[in-house]
């Protein structure tokens, strides 16, 4: 007869059997395709998704640039020069993010702010310096004037 063993006979022992430390961890057979498939009665599985993770809306460069310019106008002083495109910069991201365009609303909103605030700061800078001016030409008239009264 040949060293081979024939078919009809049984594997020797641990034949097929992992060897050396992996025996340790080999897998018991266990309940589990039974509690999945009671939790799959319970819930359906997610609906399917394309891709590893949701895109986020783009972000809206106008309300970027709104803010840089609002804060701009305030920080080196170019109130007026800044503030108008501050305001309407900031009005056009806010239509876009109302149109679901975009999601950083509260920098457009923040941009607005910040280019009114530079926008008053401009007038109330005008009025102060025509105050001035009116009363810096009118009070050398008015203190010569009662002087020479006398």
């Amino acid at each position: 007869m040949s060293d081979q063993p024939s078919s009809s006979q049984p594997p020797a022992e641990g034949a097929g059997q992992p060897v050396g430390p992996q025996a340790q961890y080999a897998q018991a057979p266990s309940a589990q395709p039974q509690y999945q498939a009671q939790y799959e009665a319970q819930y359906p599985p997610p609906p399917y998704q394309t891709g590893g993770y949701a895109q986020p809306y783009p972000k809206n460069d106008l309300a970027v640039w709104s803010f840089v310019l609002g804060l701009a106008g305030l920080v080196l002083g170019c109130l007026l020069v800044t503030g108008i495109p501050a305001v309407i910069l900031g009005r056009n991201a806010q239509r876009a993010v109302a149109a679901g365009e975009a999601n950083n609303g509260g920098m457009a909103t923040a941009g607005i702010i910040l280019g009114w605030v530079s926008i008053a700061l401009t007038v109330a800078v005008v009025v102060l310096f025509g105050f001035l001016l009116v009363l810096g030409v009118a009070l050398p008239f008015a203190i010569s004037g009662s002087s020479s009264v006398g």
